[in-house]
């Protein structure tokens, strides 16, 4: 049934002579509508609106319900309004039919009209039970008490026989432990795992760490090996390799966070948990005509058992700070002076039995510095032992010893090399790299005949250096041409040329006597 404003535009486009499809089209309303009110008058209007009012609905207790949530959502679909309703009312009881008619009903009365979107399927290999899941991550933006915008993160798994699902939020990008750790919690939820996992190649498996991220690094291979499923990457955004995921993960954000107020993560997963066991689990598949829960209990043998997540699992890492420290249970520790680079983060492997910490780069695996574990206490500053000068070398020493080696112990080369580092401090790296290529290319004779050249005339700059080796380079070539003559082999040498009088030549110009 339509308002009395609709009513009214129907009855003005029909006289302007407007046609019942192009009518429809105007208003956004079904054809059907427009058909029903087409050949009313004002007086059979009235009398069909008081018909209407007097006959009672088994949804009008919920009317009020209904229509602020229709005001505050303009886009909210039945399937939402429904679980809303038994969410709200414990008592709840008409069908899901019901419900639909009656907030259609409700949009024409009140001129609230919803556009629909088009849902593609494909259709997908369905395999056996206990076999294979589905995971992916999705993000939403909510609205909290406050009328803030707030992103959430989904973490979503479904199990590709039963349809059965499960979700995560967080109010953080994931990273590769919060990712192990949603997995854990599914694989609690679903009392084991399945032999194989599918994951999104493009989204999931290869985005660095807080941009989205998540990751085949080093903790999530431990931990898929330590669970015992095997993974299999899918490229992005094809539905043959991963539907049932996709879907879900639209189902989640366009079912249970649509037009929901954010009051915390922890109430929100609360709440997502609920909505799973009396609505996404409970209700028949599209696809397969059955119920999730009722299918999973049968899958749920096919399942395998998951060793509880533990500690090792997940290598220990920290930020390394500007002052050079890396902080591990309350304490920090010293590392080289220079390793800290900004976002660079260090791997931390403990011994207890030998009461050791020893600290790796996050991504490399550069070993960086070995310490005594620290147990006395907290707030403490391990420094480096002052005798352990090789542990305070900056990360270029490895390279100036490769420069060192190359000019074979010349005396000179150490003072050259340390001059050139104190005069171009911000590209050590640059001019010892310079000199280290030069050393690749020259012999060692060459190179100690430029070392000596620099400092003679006080140039310390590894392009001088390598300029000068270039120099000499040239001018030795240049001078082998200047010494190449043409010699004649030595049976030769003894022959000379014969030398005449000049009057001989004046006497053959004239017409003399020649040559």
């Amino acid at each position: 049934m339509v308002g009395t404003p609709m009513y009214g535009k129907i009855q003005g486009l029909r006289t302007k002579g407007y046609s019942k499809r192009r009518t429809a089209r105007e208003l956004n309303i079904d054809k059907r509508t427009v058909g029903k009110y087409w050949d009313m008058n004002d007086e059979s209007y009235a009398r069909y609106l008081l018909d209407s009012k007097e006959r009672a609905k088994i949804l009008d207790p919920y009317r009020d319900f209904i229509v602020a949530e229709l005001e505050k959502h303009h886009d909210i679909n039945s399937a939402i309004m429904d679980s809303h309703l038994r969410e709200k009312f414990s008592e709840f009881s008409p069908s899901y039919r019901s419900v639909r008619l009656y907030v259609a009903n409700l949009r024409e009365e009140l001129g609230f009209p919803k556009q629909t979107k088009i849902r593609q399927f494909c259709e997908v290999e369905e395999l056996p039970m206990g076999f294979q899941a589905q995971v992916d991550m999705g993000q939403k933006t909510m609205t909290d008490i406050y009328g803030k915008n707030v992103k959430i993160y989904i973490f979503a798994m479904v199990m590709s026989c039963s349809r059965k699902k499960f979700v995560y939020f967080q109010d953080k990008p994931f990273n590769a432990e919060d990712f192990i750790k949603a997995h854990d919690l599914a694989f609690r939820y679903y009392g084991g795992r399945t032999t194989e996992i599918v994951y999104d190649q493009d989204r999931v498996m290869t985005v660095s760490e807080n941009a989205g991220d998540l990751i085949l690094t080093e903790a999530f291979e431990n931990y898929y090996r330590y669970a015992g499923f095997s993974v299999r990457l899918c490229r992005g955004y094809d539905p043959q390799s991963k539907g049932k995921i996709e879907a879900v993960v639209k189902y989640v954000k366009g079912n249970f966070l649509a037009c929901r107020t954010y009051f915390g993560i922890s109430q929100l997963n609360s709440e997502g948990l609920a909505w799973l066991d009396r609505t996404a689990n409970a209700k028949i598949h599209d696809t397969t005509k059955m119920v999730p829960d009722y299918v999973f209990t049968d899958e749920v043998k096919y399942l395998r058992s998951v060793p509880l997540l533990s500690e090792p699992v997940l290598p220990k890492t920290a930020s390394i700070r500007k002052s050079n420290v890396v902080p591990y249970r309350q304490n920090r520790y010293e590392v080289p002076k220079g390793t800290y680079m900004p976002g660079r983060y260090a791997r931390i492997e403990v011994d207890e039995s030998e009461g050791k910490v020893i600290f790796y780069d996050s991504n490399t695996g550069e070993f960086l510095i070995e310490h005594k574990l620290e147990i006395n206490g907290v707030g403490r500053f391990v420094q480096i032992p002052k005798n352990s000068d090789r542990f305070r070398e900056t990360k270029y020493d490895s390279l100036k010893v490769k420069v060192l080696e190359g000019f074979d112990g010349l005396k000179p080369a150490e003072m050259y090399v340390e001059s050139i580092m104190e005069r171009y401090p911000r590209y050590i790296r640059d001019q010892l790299s310079i000199i280290n290529k030069a050393q690749k290319i020259y012999s060692k004779d060459e190179l100690k005949a430029a070392l000596t050249y620099c400092i003679e005339r006080d140039l310390f700059s590894a392009t001088d250096f390598r300029d000068t080796l270039e120099y000499f380079k040239q001018e030795s070539v240049a001078e082998r041409y200047r010494e190449t003559e043409i010699k004649l082999p030595v049976k030769y040498s003894i022959v000379t040329a014969q030398q005449r009088d000049i009057s001989a030549y004046t006497s053959a110009v004239s017409g003399g006597m020649g040559l």
